[in-house]
């Protein structure tokens, strides 16, 4: 594939949520082309990359918005993105919050292209779920994964996006009060 239509497809795929970055996105990738023009391959392939990481942070701050308000009673700490390459750690763009009262603590993970997402596909329709102290539940109309042991509750948004509500320690109401305050039409249109 030539660099051009390498350029045009990532700009195709990262339009949506270029709005902040577009300058930036844009300057790395004429920067790339110029080098490749010269020749010049690991600058080119640098200023690809660059332009690659700051498309997945982009998404991160997008999943970051997403993350619910503090419940009634509750204080949520800032949010924290992950934007990583599938050659670090397995790859994964996503955004997660902490949330706390008292002692207790909650967080509400986004996570899309993961390995992590195909993992929890496995498991959710295994029959070693049901072995494991796993059970499937619906929350506000949705099927969830659910550990009692890790507190926590975990679904497939789009196909492609992990959300999880853990609290170890924290009955399954407040679990399931956190996993509802999610908007996932949201989560699945920012993951588009």
């Amino acid at each position: 594939m030539s660099i051009r239509p390498l350029t045009l497809a990532i700009l195709i795929v990262a339009a949506p949520s270029l709005h902040a970055r577009a300058d930036d996105v844009t300057n790395q990738i004429n920067e790339a082309l110029a080098a490749y023009g010269r020749k010049d391959l690991p600058t080119a392939i640098a200023g690809l990359e660059a332009a690659l990481n700051l498309m997945r942070q982009s998404r991160a701050d997008s999943y970051g918005a997403l993350l619910p308000a503090a419940p009634a009673g509750w204080n949520a700490d800032g949010v924290e993105t992950v934007s990583v390459g599938i050659a670090m750690a397995g790859g994964g763009v996503g955004a997660s919050r902490k949330y706390h009262r008292g002692d207790d603590t909650v967080m509400v993970s986004i996570l899309a292209d993961s390995p992590l997402l195909q993992a929890m596909s496995a498991l959710a329709s295994s029959g070693i779920a049901a072995i494991g102290g796993i059970k499937t539940q619906i929350v506000n109309g949705r099927r969830t994964i659910y550990i009692k042991d890790d507190g926590a509750f975990t679904t497939i948004v789009g196909d492609r996006i992990l959300v999880r509500v853990e609290g170890r320690g924290q009955p399954e109401d407040t679990l399931k009060q956190f996993m509802t305050a999610v908007d996932f039409a949201a989560v699945e249109r920012a993951g588009r």
